[in-house]
């Protein structure tokens, strides 16, 4: 556990290098954008030539950090600065005017509306780099799957995918669970449903469990770690869809074992024996 969480760092410290990349980006469109002010009036341009490029700032920023909210906030900055030190009189702050507020008034709604717009544009193409990425990941899997030619090799290679899509220990066992486990994994198995984290009566619980089963047959359990926090509704979506392709992977990979000199005759389909030496854990895969 201690090495995935070196490998897989906190969400609060994904976050804090989100806010800090955030102000960075800020900050140097800022300058830029100060800095483009000073020379046109050093070329003795008229420095109201520089509103277009204070327009480019909040586009950039808004596509850049990922929000509205900060290009609007460049738009304000922008502004105030540009009133504050290349207006005369200089070093003062003249906003007070009704013709500045006005003029401040405009610029941030100009600069909100922008935000907005280039974050919805932003949010559609991240949400079809995602669906082209599930794609070729649902396909990889199709193919691994596919070429599997035992259970455990079916459900080994579904438990590499899972861990490295949701970048969280996923841990899948073919059998009933030991009775010296988890009790959360055998009550996930005697019950067929849902236990562990998230789950009423599992508040300790730091993994959740599912049931790998169909067709009223149960074939073991699936073992998510939670540690970090509860899987989304979109994640869990995922891990039923390769539940699901894993299960027949599995269910074609017993048939073909069971086939005696390719005669065709199918394995019993019956329940799994009780019998511990039957439970198969797999060990959980290497973080890549």
């Amino acid at each position: 556990m201690a090495a995935s969480s070196r490998r897989f760092p906190p969400r609060s410290s994904l976050s804090a290098r989100h806010v800090l990349r955030n102000l960075v980006a800020f900050a140097l469109l800022y300058g830029a954008g100060l800095a483009a002010v000073w020379g046109f009036s050093l070329l003795g341009v008229s420095t109201l030539v520089a509103f277009p490029v204070f327009v480019l700032g909040v586009l950039i920023t808004s596509l850049e950090t990922d929000s509205g909210l900060w290009g609007a906030a460049l738009g304000v900055a922008y502004l105030l600065s540009y009133d504050f030190l290349f207006t005369a009189p200089l070093f003062t702050l003249k906003v007070l005017s009704r013709t500045d507020v006005a003029a401040l008034a405009i610029f941030l709604v100009v600069s909100l509306i922008m935000g907005v717009i280039t974050h919805r544009m932003s949010r559609q193409v991240q949400t079809a780099e995602r669906t082209a990425c599930a794609l070729g990941r649902l396909n990889r899997l199709s193919v691994g799957l596919l070429e599997s030619s035992t259970p455990q090799a079916a459900c080994s290679f579904a438990q590499e995918f899972l861990t490295r899509v949701l970048r969280r220990p996923v841990t899948i066992t073919l059998g009933e669970p030991p009775a010296a486990g988890s009790a959360a994994a055998r009550d996930c198995y005697e019950r067929r449903a849902p236990t562990g984290y998230g789950e009423p009566g599992w508040r300790d619980a730091t993994e959740k469990y599912l049931p790998l089963g169909m067709k009223g047959r149960l074939y073991g359990v699936v073992a998510i770690d939670c540690s970090s926090g509860d899987v989304d509704s979109g994640s869990l979506s995922l891990v039923n869809a390769v539940v699901a392709q894993t299960l027949v992977a599995v269910e074609r990979n017993e048939l073909a074992e069971g086939e005696p000199d390719g005669a065709g005759a199918p394995a019993a389909t019956s329940a799994p024996s009780n019998d511990k030496s039957a439970a198969e854990p797999i060990r959980p895969a290497a973080l890549s």
